[in-house]
């Protein structure tokens, strides 16, 4: 490379592309050609641009290699590139002469190497721009350094999002996302290093009456102080989560059964001990469960809730213990998520379960047929992706459209056009996928971006706190509770 050129790993850093930035590389807009080849030097994923200048009008550059595209002395340059990246370059590149439109022009390629969680080379993408060396270099540096102002406004709101979306209003502690996203890695660590791991499930008794007798202002009052006393009296380790009204749950990292059952019984005592403003004293119901060996979170919420249920029919102001868990074989492995997956989030949840549900089943669609493309799965198995993605998009609009109708968002038919463009879209994307004018990576992008990126993460975003619920509102049912036949306060 001359010195007219900049710095390659200055602007691609690692040359670890995130969703965020392959997606907008794959824009139609981009002024640079971009493409993904897998380590058999066969493409996967191409935008419009570089199909424009490589393949022939109607042609789609998927499953081609350089050697059917570009001239023998372009070709040569462009294996000399794939051998530094393999070697273990971050990126390589060359001055290629190709023909576009007749005449012979000069391009920059260059090569970056993708890289897995493992830090092994994955894929290898291309960035193709006409112009100069010097022209090539402030095209690419300026795409690329847009692609990382996204990221980082991106990651600013995701940060912003977070804190708002990841505690209780009222009390201060975590509320049930923030808990359940935690209770994923600690679950993760636990079949990992074989660590023990405890739920304590907290009621209080008879809040009920409290509520009715002195009011929702001296509730929510007896709710905040209940938090302080729980956080001074747990360790540093364990977290404290609002689960919903006055339940709250006590995640103990590293601890056992025994262990998790002696802090239940301090926290009992030093909430019993306790004065409350304009009601006394309050007592807690604690329920204990120790994870089990292959068992879900919401068998282990279940059992944690069968032991709060006997604390209360018990006569209450009291913990109970969960048997047990009876191990069971888990057939199933764990699959790493490789480089551009989309990671769901709990900063992307509205509260509506119906969409966050449909939102989530977007997120499992487009990394599906992700792997679908970089496994070379066959075109049956990706045509029954396909089919079933859209048909999934359709659908979530549907109910969506019902949520947020019901809830009085005032721009809802606004949003219900923007659903009927999109599935239009949808329609003609499947209907020339089945005829082979367009290709899987086409349909990728337009889930990827158009839908999920663009769409739900954009234009979903303004209905949001419409469907939010108030800080006292009745809590949702929890994971694997049954109906109880009475519910003890």
């Amino acid at each position: 490379m001359t010195d007219d050129m900049q710095p390659v790993d200055a602007v691609v850093g690692e040359a670890l592309v995130p969703m965020s930035g392959l997606l907008r590389l794959l824009m139609p807009t981009t002024a640079v050609g971009f493409a993904l080849k897998g380590l058999d030097g066969r493409y996967l994923l191409a935008n419009p641009a570089i199909e424009g200048l490589l393949c022939r009008p109607g042609e789609h550059l998927t499953g081609k290699s350089e050697e059917e595209l570009v001239p023998p002395p372009a070709c040569s340059l462009l294996a000399e590139c794939d051998r530094q990246i393999l070697a273990g370059e971050a990126s390589a590149g060359a001055d290629v002469e190709l023909a576009c439109n007749g005449q012979s022009r000069r391009y920059w390629w260059l090569k970056m190497a993708i890289l897995a969680p493992d830090r092994t080379l994955q894929a290898i993408a291309s960035l193709i721009e006409p112009a100069t060396r010097q022209q090539a270099s402030l095209a690419i540096q300026e795409t690329l350094q847009r692609l990382q102002e996204a990221n980082r406004d991106l990651q600013q709101m995701v940060v912003e999002l977070e804190q708002v979306a990841s505690t209780d209003r009222l009390t201060g502690a975590w509320n049930r996302r923030r808990l359940e996203e935690s209770v994923r890695s600690e679950m993760e660590r636990m079949a990992r290093y074989g660590q023990s791991l405890c739920l304590l499930l907290i009621d209080i008794d008879r809040f009920k009456p409290i509520n009715d007798r002195y009011g929702h202002a001296v509730g929510d009052a007896v709710l905040q102080r209940l938090t302080a006393l729980l956080q001074a009296a747990l360790r540093k380790v364990d977290s404290l989560s609002r689960w919903g009204g006055e339940e709250f749950v006590v995640l103990c990292p590293n601890t056992a059964r025994a262990t998790a059952s002696a802090i239940a019984e301090r926290l009992r005592r030093e909430v019993a001990a306790a004065h409350f403003a304009s009601v006394g004293s309050v007592s807690v119901s604690i329920g204990v469960a120790e994870c089990g060996a292959g068992e879900s979170w919401e068998e282990w919420f279940a059992r944690a809730d069968a032991a709060l249920y006997r604390a209360k029919s018990g006569g209450r102001n009291q913990v109970q213990v969960a048997a047990e868990h009876a191990c069971h074989e888990d057939g199933a492995g764990h699959v790493a998520a490789n480089f551009v997956q989309l990671v769901w989030r709990p900063a992307y949840e509205c509260g509506n379960e119906v969409i966050d549900r449909g939102h989530r089943q977007l997120f499992t669609d487009a990394n599906r047929l992700l792997a679908a493309i970089l496994s070379e799965q066959s075109g049956e198995q990706r045509g029954a992706i396909v089919d079933q993605l859209l048909a999934n998009v359709v659908e979530h609009f549907r109910d969506e459209e019902t949520v947020i109708t019901a809830a009085g968002f005032p721009a809802a038919a606004e949003h219900l056009q923007l659903h009927e463009a999109l599935t239009a879209e949808a329609h003609r994307l499947l209907d020339d996928y089945r005829s082979g004018t367009r290709g899987v990576g086409d349909v990728f992008q337009f889930l990827a971006y158009e839908v999920v990126t663009k769409h739900m993460l954009g234009a979903d975003r303004m209905f949001f706190d419409y469907l939010r619920p108030p800080a006292a509102a009745t809590p949702t049912a929890r994971p694997g509770a049954a109906a109880s036949p009475v519910d003890p306060q």
